[in-house]
């Protein structure tokens, strides 16, 4: 998938991105705070959690090894449901 791809599916309302990078398993996972009164996300991979306020930063954030999902996308395993 596309980092495009990505971004666009995690803002249709998706409950959950799960991927695979180097072996090891990560997911996005969107939410409404009601105590902030927005959305917010989750950013999961290999054992560390981060919450961002913003699709922008789940596509600029360096959470997977370093990496944002910009620069890797397209090297990321997704199961086949996402393969859109």
């Amino acid at each position: 998938m596309t980092a495009k791809q990505i971004k666009d599916f995690v803002k249709s309302g998706v409950t959950l991105f799960e991927f695979t990078y180097n072996g090891k398993d990560g997911n996005i996972d969107p939410y409404y705070s009601r105590e902030t009164r927005s959305d917010r996300y989750l950013l999961y991979y290999d054992g560390f959690e981060q919450e961002v306020d913003s699709i922008e930063e789940v596509m600029t954030t360096p959470f997977i090894n370093g990496q944002s999902l910009n620069k890797i996308a397209d090297q990321l395993t997704v199961p086949d449901i996402y393969n859109i």
